[in-house]
């Protein structure tokens, strides 16, 4: 619990497959021969997965082994780069002056120190060739690491977090505690790099409270490093080191799966080797995306029905999808906080993290918990939300124009210029796409962290809370606008609108001399809205752009690196001319080296992979959650228009789920484990993408159907059209035609001044619809959220493991008034003394009230 599991047998793993921890070695050569074993870990890991994977298909066995992370196989947990020589020197090829030299050794030498002052051992290697760096590695033992441990968990019994036992009473040593621990319990690798990070990044690891529960045992202070600090200016990058052999074996399992599973995606033992090797926020990504995978099975069912019976725009369609978003919203709020349970983080958010750039305002004493604590009020920071508002508009609007100018440029300008250059025209709107939305959207990232800064959170997780939150909502825009656009606006004003133009006298000299030079006949612009338009477009994004964005994930930055590394060999060839063939002595031309040699070559190798990881890009959980998020809208928001949708989002999905997994193990750097309880801002983000589909759904049901000539020979079936919307009480009308109204219809119910016989009532009309629509959601969410509460949650395991741990605690803590109860016992014993007249007035032998009754009965 907590990220701390129970020893396994270190011979065998519970899976039945190979063992990938390294076997201790013994003799005169033991401590050489240990470190060689701890380098080649990774590769003998793979090597033996690989003898694993061959016994297992010769008996016909279909699956890999779960893979198992063992602590303690990496020759080191993290990683620092120092910039020695800065670039400016590297590019000029100039010599440091000795007064530099000086300066950055005596840096470097304070950074060493400091790292070591909280208990860590370092060493130091030389960086790639020509960079000027140097590779500062990290590692705890074990007993460091124990004590970290032991300071979480009181922690979280302090904040409340119900996955930790009452902890130890302050009378207990830490030793005494340490070597129950070491028996008994191991941390998992990912509780082992996140108790690192903390030491490195934070610069106190316990309060107050910690420190005094502690007793005698010393609490380590943190390091309190950090990028770009004024400090340590050459301190240039921290990361995370991969374990090879681990990855291999999760990409392996996850590639090779049985035609049985295919719709059941992954299984909860999976997912508990994903938090033990990478944490609970990386774990939770991939349960939430395995459940949504399994949450579109039926959707994708019930899409592909309507898809065959060519039913685009169906309100039984929009009805269940509307349903099935709101279940499965509720029901991952449900699974989540099953997981955190499991996991033993409920209530871990409430343990919060203090970020380096929070500034207070006042430092007081707390009144309840007495420990000193740093106050920014919270009406401040509110304050400054109210205050951001106006520059999110503006980035909102500036992005809103863009699209909106993209896309009269691609309908109607392409119509009506007819001048020089008009072939260059039609590539406007890919312009505007392809530079001028990323400058907004890169200016939209740098300034919603400078106001999320400015909004001076205190944790680390609000501000995250904060920042995603704006950055998916200006992403949300760039990604609904164009289908917005073409469904509320070019579809019903989309020739209204030109004729105004025409009449205003837009391009009208062009139109003029297009009639002249007879490129377009008399009567001048022939302009018809294309009715498969809204289609196209989310075709476009439900299967082209999947299948990108897969391709620039995963395939593009392999091929990269391939074509860098290439470049490299092909230089250093050049460099060092035609190789010259060495003679070869006698360990070894026979085969064997010695073990120094062994070591050199295994850490030469283990230096080497730790260069190529530090050129990789940090592993951004933001950018899978927006893809997933974004799709969902897609799914949710616009999938009435294409049935298939969900369908093609499904397929993607079998195959993002292990893309993701071969991103993080080859395209990342090891991500940092966070301990999280939820996926946080990004259930918020579905559940509102969940309540705007009612209303969504509701108006596109409302306004179109699909067209009369979709099932004609030459047209598409998806063709779309506007549902016939009149009022029958407006007299300046001519009656509607027989079974030319729409069923649909709510516009007689409007006044009359409101002109419901044209796209601007229909549009009014779909706005009541979808508020009426919205309503009925906020009932339907309430009643599926209460009875799920009491299927999914009601009488669970893990309800009753809550349930079970809040009552320990409670007991724990009615034995520690024990004590308390015989120090009462002695205080009444003590004050009876010298009362013995008082005690003979209460003595019952002087009590008459049951004598007086009696004895009134003799004197009648």
């Amino acid at each position: 619990m907590n990220g701390i599991k129970k020893d396994r047998p270190a011979s065998t793993s519970s899976s039945g497959g190979p063992n990938v921890s390294p076997k201790p070695s013994s003799g005169a050569t033991g401590t050489v021969g240990a470190a060689a074993e701890k380098a080649r870990a990774p590769i003998q890991g793979a090597q033996e997965l690989a003898t694993f994977a061959r016994q297992a298909t010769a008996s016909g066995q279909t699956e890999y082994p779960i893979p198992q992370s063992q602590p303690g196989t990496q020759i080191a947990d993290y990683v620092l780069v120092f910039q020695h020589i800065s670039r400016k020197h590297l590019r000029s090829s100039t010599k440091v002056a000795a007064s530099e030299r000086t300066r950055i050794g005596t840096e470097y030498d304070q950074l060493v120190s400091r790292i070591r002052s909280t208990g860590l051992r370092v060493t130091s290697r030389e960086g790639a060739n020509g960079s000027g760096q140097i590779l500062i590695f990290v590692k705890a033992d074990v007993q460091l690491l124990h004590r970290l441990a032991r300071q979480e968990a009181l922690s979280d019994y302090l904040h409340g977090v119900l996955s930790v036992q009452p902890p130890p009473p302050r009378s207990s040593s830490l030793d005494a505690g340490q070597k129950k621990d070491v028996s008994g319990l191991h941390l998992t690798p990912a509780s082992r790099l996140r108790l690192v990070d903390s030491l490195l990044t934070l610069p106190s690891i316990a309060s107050h409270a910690v420190q005094s529960a502690s007793g005698k045992a010393q609490v380590p202070s943190g390091a309190g490093l950090r990028l770009g600090s004024s400090e340590f200016p050459h301190l240039v990058d921290m990361s995370a080191i991969h374990d090879p052999a681990y990855n291999s074996a999760w990409m392996k399992r996850w590639a090779h799966i049985s035609p049985a599973k295919i719709l059941t995606g992954v299984g909860l033992e999976d997912l508990d080797s994903i938090r033990e090797h990478f944490g609970e926020d990386v774990a939770l990504y991939f349960a939430f995306l395995n459940s949504y995978f399994q949450a579109l099975a039926p959707a994708a069912l019930l899409a592909a029905s309507f898809w065959l019976l060519a039913r685009n725009f169906s309100p039984v369609y929009s009805f269940g999808l509307v349903i099935w978003s709101c279940l499965f919203v509720e029901l991952w709020r449900m699974k989540e906080r099953k997981l955190a349970v499991r996991w033993g983080t409920l209530g871990v958010n409430t343990v919060d993290r203090r970020r380096h750039d929070f500034v207070p305002r006042i430092t007081r004493t707390d009144p309840a918990t007495e420990e000193p604590e740093e106050v920014f009020e919270w009406w401040r920071r509110e304050l400054r939300v109210i205050l951001s508002l106006p520059v999110v508009a503006l980035f909102a609007s500036l992005l809103a124009a863009t699209m909106t100018l993209m896309f009269v440029v691609e309908i109607f300008v392409t119509q009506l210029y007819h001048g020089s250059l008009k072939f260059a025209v039609p590539f406007i709107p890919t312009a505007l796409l392809v530079v001028a939305v990323p400058q907004i959207m890169a200016a939209w990232q740098a300034t919603a962290v400078a106001i999320t800064r400015w909004e001076n959170h205190y944790s680390a997780k609000s501000y995250d809370y904060s920042l995603t939150l704006k950055r998916f909502a200006m992403q949300a825009i760039t990604a609904y606008g164009a289908l917005t656009l073409s469904a509320y606006v070019y579809i019903p004003f989309g020739e209204t609108i030109m004729q105004a133009m025409v009449q205003r006298g837009f391009f009208k000299h062009s139109i003029q001399e297009a009639i002249r030079q007879g490129k377009m006949a008399d009567k001048g612009i022939d302009f018809h809205i294309n009715p498969n338009r809204m289609h196209t477009q989310l075709f476009a994004v439900s299967v082209t752009s999947q299948f990108l964005n897969a391709f620039t994930e995963l395939a593009l930055p392999m091929l990269m690196r391939k074509v860098a590394e290439w470049r490299e060999e092909r230089a250093a060839k050049n460099e060092s001319g035609p190789s010259i063939p060495q003679r070869q002595d006698s360990a070894s031309s026979s085969g064997t080296a010695t073990p120094v040699e062994g070591v050199e070559e295994s850490e030469k190798r283990f230096v080497s992979r730790v260069r190529k990881e530090l050129a990789l890009p940090p592993y951004d959980l933001f950018g899978d959650y927006a893809e997933m998020a974004t799709q969902f809208g897609y799914i949710t928001l616009w999938s009435t228009v294409w049935p298939l949708s969900p369908v093609m989002s499904f397929v993607n999905n079998f195959f993002e789920l292990r893309s993701d997994a071969a991103k993080i193990s080859l395209n990342t750097r090891r991500p940092v484990p966070v301990r999280a309880e939820s996926i946080g801002p990004w259930l918020k983000t579905l559940g509102f993408i969940a309540w705007l589909s009612a209303l969504n759904n509701a108006a596109l049901v409302y306004l179109f159907q699909q067209s009369e000539h979709a099932h004609l020979d030459g047209h598409s079936k998806y063709e779309t059209s506007m549902r016939t919307h009149l009022h029958p009480t407006n007299l300046t009308m001519a009656p509607p035609a027989a079974g030319s109204q729409s069923m649909l219809s709510f516009s007689r119910l409007l006044p009359r001044n409101i002109p419901t016989s044209g796209p601007a009532g229909a549009i009014v009309a779909a706005v009541l619809v979808a508020l009426l629509a919205e309503h009925v959601y906020g009932l339907v969410r309430t009643l599926v959220r209460h009875i799920l509460e009491k299927l999914v949650w009601r009488g669970s395991n893990e309800e009753m493991l809550v349930r079970r741990r809040e009552w320990v605690l409670r007991v724990e803590t009615l034995k520690s008034h024990a004590d308390a109860e015989g120090v009462e016992e002695k205080v009444r014993e003590q004050l009876s003394v010298g009362q013995g007249e008082e005690e003979a007035f209460w003595s019952t032998e002087r009590d008459v009230g049951a004598g007086a009754i009696r004895d009134s009965g003799k004197t009648e």
